[in-house]
């Protein structure tokens, strides 16, 4: 007993010591990569027996990433193993999960996706009870990267709570660095779910953080976050700003690829804006950097937008043969999602040209390519998923068995331990009880917790922020519920439905009168009337900027033009009251039924359906505004007019192959 006595601080002394080793490690891996990698190299030769179990695992699991980055496979698998074996023959809860997180680094690192979305899963399913905060940050952080990666926000949002909770127990020189890094991810996850004001919170708090604490290294980052939520919530000055600021910040610190991103956003700012004069200046500068770094896909997307600024400048053949040029580059290299996006700003050039073929054939070209895409995006989500089973149900298998063995090493030791756990049973029922109870408090508490941010995500997820409509996720999600429906009919549904797509005419034009605050007020009074218009069964999205789509539950052709009628009326009747100010405010629309004409839903689907209401609305545009261009039926068969439908309404109604209806607005009140 008092050799045991002696012995144990010199244990605590060399455990302590191994842990303030690899901590001084991950300090000079943020500053000094090369001189961070010796001191490990160093610990590698030292490594003893006579350390912590959690100690040894935490250097083998540091060991591992450090040889994958340097490429070395056999010593990266050789350490893994090494960590993952020593975790599991203690069962030790903080070896534990570093080393099952360290697993699931190198399997994303390794673009292992599939199999490194299955261990987290299994790793979130089990639960991670490491008392070291320093393990559970880790693990936690991790998969809240792997699942945010896979699209599974709700779990990575968990994760990343979990994990700022962790940090929340340790105070060192990484605790600023790790709070502010897991609060840009949720800021992200927020950009992505399109919840920009919570998005927008977060990265303005990040920023002045860093400032606060001199972490200018985060600031470019921050920045462009920022910069793409402030352009998606259409504030185009905040946007100009944060991107002057992003950019000057990357010249600063040298980061020439980033200052080339910021240079191109500031560059599509003004171009949005319709400065383009602005936009030549900086893109000409983004050009020649671009140029100098040989970055080709950047300076062939550089060259397309100059191309577009000559076009919106009166030169039109120079600015669409350049456009043209770099499309045809990213035909050539197979860029699909590139030229899918750029198809669509050469279309906008065709329309400034008044060359309205071209842009109708690159609008179907543009069309055709989405659908290629979505197709080979569904494709490869479906032999993801059928890799994930083929590898979960092997890793049940390998499971079982294990339990197997377990509890057969479990019995054996039940039988030669019998007597003393006789004696313990009553203390160990009544100790567990206790703790039993105690876990279910806090597991329903829990589940509580967790019930109410779930229907507060769906409803984000669901809702557009500003003004609380339905958005285009929400539209999609009803219309596979009514395929899903009708599929299960014996009978073909009879009902008429509808889409009425409405956008207000001149928006711009309020904004830049009476500024973005007044905008925004528009768009919640309309979303407030049109709501009070419609009926609970029917859909009222917001669609995007200043469009609103109505999905109409059972609207007869006889019913529709005193519907759109009232519309119309409901927004131009009545002034939008904003700062003491009356604002007069008229849509354009465009409608359709679905199913249109008699024509089936495989031939003719929804989204089909809603490009027809867009091109109609376009006409509505055009020829006045302050109407609806309603599209009621077909003169000729189907295939005749399936050409002129997809990329030329205004053709097909020249050659008197559709039914059309127009519905004009009430005469609009005096400007005061």
């Amino acid at each position: 007993m008092l050799l045991a006595l002696l012995l144990s601080p010199t244990l605590f002394a060399l455990q302590d010591k191994l842990d303030q080793q690899l901590d001084h490690y991950l300090q000079l891996a943020a500053d000094d990569y090369e001189q961070a990698a010796a001191l490990l190299l160093q610990l590698q030769e030292h490594d003893s027996a006579e350390h912590s179990i959690a100690s040894r695992v935490r250097l083998y699991s540091y060991l591992t990433v450090h040889y994958l980055y340097a490429t070395d496979e056999q010593q990266t698998d050789t350490w893994l193993q090494q960590a993952l074996s020593l975790a599991s023959a203690t069962n030790d809860p903080d070896a534990l999960a570093d080393a099952q997180a360290t697993e699931i680094e190198v399997l994303a690192l390794r673009q292992q996706f599939n199999d490194a979305v299955l261990k987290a899963e299994l790793l979130h399913q089990q639960g991670i009870s490491a008392s070291n905060p320093r393990s559970r940050y880790y693990a936690h952080n991790l998969l809240g990267r792997v699942f945010r990666e896979d699209g599974q926000y709700e779990l990575a949002l968990k994760h990343f709570v979990d994990a700022l909770q962790a940090v929340t127990e340790t105070q060192d020189q990484r605790t600023q660095r790790r709070t502010m890094f897991l609060h840009q991810m949720i800021a992200s996850i927020h950009a992505e779910l399109k919840n920009f004001a919570q998005a927008r919170q977060l990265i303005e708090h990040l920023i002045a953080d860093a400032k606060t604490y001199q972490l200018d290294t985060e600031l470019p980052e921050y920045y462009l976050l920022y910069g793409y939520i402030a352009s998606f919530q259409d504030d185009d000055v905040l946007a100009e700003q944060v991107n002057l600021q992003g950019l000057a910040e990357s010249q600063r610190q040298g980061h020439a690829g980033l200052a080339l991103v910021f240079k191109n956003n500031l560059g599509a700012g003004y171009i949005k804006a319709g400065n383009f004069g602005q936009a030549r200046t900086i893109l000409n500068d983004a050009l020649k950097q671009a140029t100098d770094m040989q970055t080709p896909s950047d300076t062939h997307l550089i060259r397309f937008n100059l191309g577009y600024i000559d076009v919106a400048e009166g030169n039109h053949a120079s600015g669409l043969a350049a456009m043209l040029e770099v499309i045809n580059y990213f035909r050539e290299i197979k860029l699909k999602t590139q030229l899918e996006d750029t198809l669509g700003w050469l279309a906008k050039a065709y329309a400034l040209a008044d060359r309205h073929q071209e842009r109708a054939d690159t609008l179907a070209e543009q069309m055709a390519l989405r659908e290629e895409i979505l197709n080979s995006d569904r494709d490869k989500v479906i032999s993801d998923l059928q890799s994930r089973y083929d590898n979960k149900a092997k890793a049940q298998q390998i499971t079982i068995l294990q339990q197997d063995n377990d509890l057969t090493h479990q019995l054996l030791r039940n039988k030669q331990l019998q007597q003393r756990i006789t004696l313990l049973f009553v203390i160990v029922m009544l100790f567990g009880a206790v703790l039993l109870l105690q876990l279910m408090f806090k597991v329903r508490k829990t589940n509580r917790r967790l019930k109410e941010a779930n229907k507060q995500l769906e409803y984000q997820s669901l809702r557009d922020p500003l003004t609380g409509l339905f958005n285009r996720r929400a539209l999609q999600e009803q219309m596979q519920r009514r395929v899903s429906f009708s599929r299960r009919q014996t009978d073909i549904c009879e009902r008429e439905n509808g889409f009425l797509l409405l956008d207000i005419d001149f928006f711009k034009k309020i904004n830049d009168d009476y500024g973005h605050a007044a905008g925004d007020e528009v768009l919640k009074q309309l979303s407030e009337r049109l709501t009070k218009a419609c009926r609970e069964q029917d859909l009222v999205v917001r669609w995007g900027g200043e469009e609103f789509l109505l999905y109409l539950d059972n609207v007869a052709a006889e019913q529709l033009t005193g519907f759109c009628l009232r519309i119309l009326k409901l927004i131009a009747s009545e002034p939008v009251l904003y700062d003491g100010k009356l604002i007069t405010v008229s849509a354009s629309g465009g409608f359709i039924h679905l199913p249109f004409a008699g024509i089936t839903e495989t031939e003719l689907n929804w989204e089909r359906a809603l490009q027809i209401a867009d091109m109609a609305l376009y006409l509505s545009k055009v020829n006045g505004r302050n109407q609806v261009y309603a599209i009621t039926g077909l003169r000729c068969d189907y295939a005749t007019a399936n050409q002129a439908l997809s990329n030329d309404l205004q053709g097909a109604i020249r050659q008197n192959m559709v039914d059309y209806i127009t519905i004009k607005g009430p005469p609009l009140p005096a400007k005061i």
